[in-house]
């Protein structure tokens, strides 16, 4: 379960899992993440615990599709 999303820098995602663990996701595998602002990437939401959205985006991501 997703409980934090943070950014590393430009071009690097962290995702924190409930279990502890965290992963470091490369935006250039999502490049509509990428091209957010700071701000909009701060603006974000995490749904049933297993979705992540931007707000001001219109997609939805699942943990399995962000850490593959």
């Amino acid at each position: 379960m997703i409980t934090n999303v943070s950014f590393k820098d430009e071009n690097t995602m962290i995702l924190d899992l409930s279990n502890k663990r965290s992963f470091y996701i490369p935006l250039d595998e999502f490049p509509v993440i990428a091209a957010l602002t700071s701000e909009e990437r701060e603006d974000f939401e995490i749904i049933d615990d297993e979705y992540l959205s931007f707000l001001t985006i219109d997609e939805l991501y699942s943990l399995k599709e962000l850490i593959g």
